[in-house]
């Protein structure tokens, strides 16, 4: 199931390719309207955006939870942090941290 998921936005791409590059009737078919181009350029866009995203997304929280075990001097740091830079693994590296973590930071007074 989950090879089938990873391939979802290629499909979403190919089809909305398809479908814009039927809108125009006077165009040859080894040439693309003017609106079908806008629409490839949107969906590539869009698809470019949510790669980002996920890529800022997860790299802030891999190096947070690289940081702030390293800074509290967590036992379990190796484990979350390697949890954390693994993209498949990186919520859970994440909670792990969170409910491991110690409290309190080293040479900092207690709250």
């Amino acid at each position: 199931m989950k090879r089938h998921i990873s391939c979802l936005p290629l499909l979403l791409f190919f089809t909305a390719s398809t479908l814009l590059a039927q809108d125009d009737t006077t165009a040859t078919p080894t040439e693309l309207s003017n609106e079908a181009k806008a629409g490839l350029w949107a969906v590539f866009a869009g698809f470019c955006f949510f790669w980002i995203i996920f890529l800022v997304i997860w790299l802030g929280i891999a190096i947070w939870v690289m940081k702030d075990a390293k800074r509290r001097q967590s036992p379990n740091a190796t484990l979350v942090t390697v949890l954390a830079w693994l993209p498949p693994t990186t919520v859970i590296g994440l909670i792990v941290h969170l409910v491991t973590r110690p409290k309190t930071i080293p040479g900092q007074p207690n709250p």
